[in-house]
C-alpha cells in the first residue's frame, strides 16, 4: 500500500471502477489486491488504483 498526498481522477481509479475498467466483478480486484497483483494506494479514507497500472495489467491479460 502506498499513500498519496493528492490523487487526480484521471490517474486513479476507484475499486468499483477498476472493475468496470477491467470488466469484472469488485470482488475480483479486491481479491487482485489481497494478493498483491496490483498496488493499493490511499487518499485519505478512500482504495484507489493507479490507472495505468490497469492499462498495464489489461493489456497483460489479453496478451496473456
Amino acid at each position: 500500500m502506498k499513500r498519496l498526498n493528492a490523487a487526480s481522477t484521471e490517474d486513479f481509479l476507484s475499486t468499483e471502477e477498476a472493475a468496470d475498467y477491467l470488466e469484472v466483478k469488485p470482488t475480483v480486484v479486491r481479491n487482485y489486491l489481497w494478493e498483491g497483483k496490483l498496488t493499493t494506494y490511499k487518499f485519505k479514507t478512500l482504495t484507489l488504483l493507479s490507472r495505468q497500472e490497469l492499462d498495464d495489467w489489461k493489456k497483460h491479460r489479453s496478451t496473456g
